[in-house]
This record gives structure tokens, sequence and C-alpha cells, in this order.
């Protein structure tokens, strides 16, 4: 593996606990490499890829189609967003994944984020659970409902279409009828001993059809009490593993399930009215946002939102069906939450009265948003001295270029090398030379009086913006002189690094815009230029670059 930016505990520490699979590559002719897959993607793997090459991972089709991807990423120098198909054992995915570029050190990576836009759709379709207090849940779950002994009553369509047996052939027997002999009789003893106890009971079943064909299914097998808290039936909902997943539901009690779905969901699920007031808020609301149900209902629901710039406007929610987005909400203890929340249009003909209800299921992110934010500060920013890198100055140049004016005409790039880096690192070792970069380039910064950005492009090359400048004529200008000789005279002054002292001095070339330049790179290559000249003069010196040229 090359040595990158990102060591292997940098990045196990950022992705570990994250819920999509992520992975780090290097780019090496025309494949790429694994760097590190966290936890998560190692679910995906029967041994660890680290090493290896896509080529030697995957398939001629599935290795082409990601190289393709990530090969637009690397030319266009910009994340690209792209979904397929992956399977894993006998199950196939779709994936969504977001393919990063990053340029660092002459190497080009890929940090690939990937999430399963099955579990996204799971969540969508949730909240078709909650759209009304009156519809039953319809094409995902095969429903069944007997009695404490475990005999029939009730079982609906998908259950009769899934197990080839009919209703009638169903009601009055119990599950014997699709046992597949694939589980042992303790399996079933737990069960029934922990629905018994009145507790759920979820778990993974291999059943048979009536024509001797198995499917498995994620099974929950729910207690229903009567008033007195006795355990009188059991629901029994299933999600069929191996065919498509899609609701239908007969459920005779629908606010029963509606209960039982909302109060076992960590989401946050709330409804309100057409105008965002709150009818219904799910107990998350309170074990998560610290609320009491009594102080919600009635409100305002958006009021938790704490940036009021991402306030929701209702009437653009009654243009689309469903509205996602990233909203920051607040405790009732003054803390804030990040959520990825989906927003769904509920509508409805109550007495010949159209009605109009919005669905808010939210899913907490805050590790997830604070893991990204802190990739996107390494991703832009050098993880020796904390200055921005050269990502960020190519970022950061153009624009302020484009604030030039006619009161303020010039921008000037500063190009800063420190004068025998190299014999410090040769005499004193890379631990001191890494402590004299970071004093220099704290040093840089204290000169500006942080009024300037300083960049780190590259070992000890750094780069400095200055805009806003009106006096620049003859080809020199006061203010840049008065800064250049401020940063000389503070690096002289010095440091001392295990008790030894150093007072460096810089070679600085300067190159202003539009005089020597238009482009960001001609302006830095200028720069480049005269920085050269200026140590050819014999260092601790700075040269403009119309003084080259000329």
């Amino acid at each position: 593996m090359s040595q990158s930016f990102l060591n292997h505990s940098q990045f196990h520490l950022l992705y570990d606990l994250a819920d999509d699979y992520v992975f780090f590559m290097r780019k090496v002719d025309s494949t790429y490499v694994y760097e590190f897959i966290n936890k998560k993607a190692e679910e995906l793997f029967s041994e660890s890829p680290i090493g290896k090459s896509l080529d030697e991972c995957f398939d001629e089709f599935h290795n082409k189609t990601i190289v393709q991807h990530y090969d637009r990423a690397w030319m266009q120098k910009k994340s690209v967003c792209y979904q397929d198909h992956y399977c894993v054992t006998t199950e196939s995915y779709i994936n969504e994944t977001t393919a990063v570029p990053i340029f660092e050190n002459g190497f080009t990576y890929i940090l690939a984020t990937t999430k399963e836009v099955s579990r996204t759709a799971h969540l969508q379709e949730s909240t078709y659970v909650l759209e009304t207090f009156r519809k039953a849940i319809n094409e995902v779950a095969l429903v069944a409902m007997t009695n404490e002994d475990g005999v029939i009553e009730v079982v609906n369509e998908l259950f009769e279409t899934t197990s080839k047996f009919s209703k009638e052939e169903l009601v009055g027997n119990t599950f014997h009828m699709i046992n597949s002999n694939y589980h042992d009789e303790s399996f079933f003893d737990n069960m029934w001993k922990v629905v018994k106890n009145g507790d759920i009971w979820h778990g993974q079943i291999r059943n048979r059809t009536k024509f001797g064909s198995f499917y498995w299914v994620n099974a929950i097998v729910v207690p229903i009490k009567n008033d007195l808290g006795q355990i009188e039936k059991f629901l029994t909902i299933q999600f069929d593993n191996t065919e498509k997943k899609r609701m239908m539901s007969e459920l005779r009690n629908i606010e029963r399930s509606f209960k039982l779905i909302t109060e076992h969901s960590n989401d946050l699920i709330a409804i309100t009215d057409a105008e965002g007031y709150l009818l219904y808020s799910s107990p998350s609301h309170e074990t998560i946002l610290k609320y009491d149900k009594e102080e919600l209902l009635g409100s305002y629901y958006f009021n938790l939102i704490t940036d009021q710039s991402e306030l929701i406007n209702y009437s653009k929610l009654e243009l689309v069906e469903k509205y996602r987005v990233e909203l920051l909400l607040q405790t009732k203890d003054g803390n804030s939450i990040w959520t990825d929340t989906s927003i769904t249009t509920v509508e409805s003909t109550v007495d010949d009265e159209e009605e109009k209800w919005f669905v808010i299921v939210s899913r907490e992110i805050t590790e997830k948003r604070a893991l990204e934010d802190q990739l996107m500060f390494m991703a832009f920013h050098d993880s020796l001295t904390s200055l921005p890198n050269r990502r960020s100055f190519y970022e950061d140049f153009p624009v302020s270029i484009s604030s030039a004016s006619v009161e303020f005409p010039n921008v000037a790039l500063l190009y800063i090398d420190g004068d025998n880096f190299k014999g410090i690192n040769d005499m004193y070792g890379h631990d001191v030379g890494d402590q004299f970069l970071t004093h220099f380039a704290e040093n840089l910064q204290i000169s500006l009086n942080n009024k300037y950005n300083v960049y780190r492009i590259g070992g000890d090359e750094f780069v400095v913006i200055i805009d806003r400048i009106a006096d620049y004529v003859n080809g020199r200008s006061q203010t840049v002189d008065e800064i250049v000789q401020v940063i000389q005279q503070n690096l002289r002054r010095g440091w001392i690094i295990e008790d030894i002292n150093f007072s460096p001095t810089s070679s600085i070339g300067i190159a202003i815009f539009p005089n020597d330049g238009s482009s960001t790179d001609e302006l830095l290559d200028n720069a480049d230029q005269a920085l050269y000249t200026a140590k050819k003069n014999g260092k601790n010196n700075y040269i403009y670059t119309n003084a080259v040229h000329s």
C-alpha cells in the first residue's frame, strides 16, 4: 500500500461505526487497489481484499462498471453518484455509490461510500403504514392471527399467495401446515416461551409451500392482550426474503398495528395536518428529543428545527408527493441532532371532502454527519499543519479572482518556500522537521493576522492569497511589500524545538492578477518562477513576476 495521507487507524476511527459500506481505493494504472475498507464492508468479502485490485475481486462485468465510474470521478475531479446491482450470496441488491476523488502526494484515491437502496426504500415504504388510521398495510407482509393455542383464525391474501394454501385450508389449523422441518423443536419451544411470557419474538424461519418448495421469512410474533392484560391472540407478521417485498394488509385492528409499528421504532414518526400542526408523535420523541407527547400535540411541528433557514414550506410540499431533507432538530434540553427526514403527502376523501396529512419519518444521523464533516475537513486540509491544502487552494483562488473589481482590481499570489528545509530534515530528523513545518505554518498565520488564507501545497511550500489590492503600480504593491516584510521578519525571530533554536529565512515569488496571468495554473506557475529567481538571487528574498520577465 502507498503512504497515503489517511492511515489505517484514522480510517477505521472514521468509518467503522458507519451504516454504509466504505472503501478507500488507490488508482494503479488502469485499475484501483483496495487500501482500506470499514467493518460493514467486510461483510461483502469472504477474504480480505486489502492490497488487491478490483479485477481480482469482481467478475469482468462488475469490474468494468466500477472502474468506469471511478475513472469518471477521477477525470472530472468531482464526486460521482451511481447505482448498480450487486449480489451477496443468494441475495441481489441495488446499491447507490458516491465516489469522491482525492489527489494527494502524486497519487489518486477514490473514497467510495455505498448504501443499499433497499434500506432507503424500506424507510420510504414504512411511511405508508402511517398514511391513514383506516387503511390496511398493503403488499409487503404475510399476516396471520391465531388464538392463544396457535390455531389460525385470520390470514391475508399475501399469506395465501406465498404459501399456496387457501384461506379455507389454513383457518382452523396451526403453522405446522407450512413447517419445512428445517428448524428443530427447541427453535419453536424457545419462540413459544418468549411470546407466552408476553414478549415479542422475531427471527428468520424457512417455511414450505403447499407444493413442497421453500421460502424464507423474517418473522415477528406479537402477543395481543385484552383489557385485563391476558394474552388472547398472537399476531404474526412475516416479510418474505425470497420474493418481492410489497405490502398488502388486511389487519382488522389497524390502530393496534399502527401502535405496534411506531412504538417499536427508533425513528421519529409524526403526522401533521395540512398546515403542519402535530396530530401524532411516536414515543421516540420522548426518548430522543426529550419532549412529552402533551408538549408537542397541537404545536407547529417544524418549530423543532434549529436552523430556521431550513424551515419547511408547506406550499412547496403540495407540489410533490414525497420530500426528503436533512434537518437539525433541537431537543428539549437544548442540544441538537441531525436527522434524515422523509415527508410524505397523504390525501383521502372523508365524507366527500378532500383531506390532507403529512407523514414525517426522521432518522438520526448525527454521528454520520460528524464523520462526513471530519472527512471533508481532511480532504481539504493538510494533515500535519491543518492548513488548507492544494485542493482547497484550487477551489478558493478562482473565487478570489472573481471578486476583483474596479476599486480593487488586483489579487496577489505569494509562493513561499522555506530556505534550507532539507538540511533541517537531514540534520535533525523528520520528527523535528515536522515540528519545524508546524511552527512555520503558525508563524505565517500570525504574520497575516488571520486576514488572508495560507495553504500548504507540498513539502515546505506555502501559498498565500492577498485580495483587494488597489496600489499595484509599476510592478510593485506597497500592501504586498509590507505583508512580505512582516512574514520574513517574524520567521527570522524563530522558535525553539527540543532546545534547538531555529531562525529560518524564506524565499517568496509573487504573481499579480490579472497582470501576470488570468488562470490559477498560469499565476501559480509565474509565482513559482519568481520564487526560483528569488532563491537564485541569494534566498531570504522576494521578487515579483514582473521583475523576472523584465
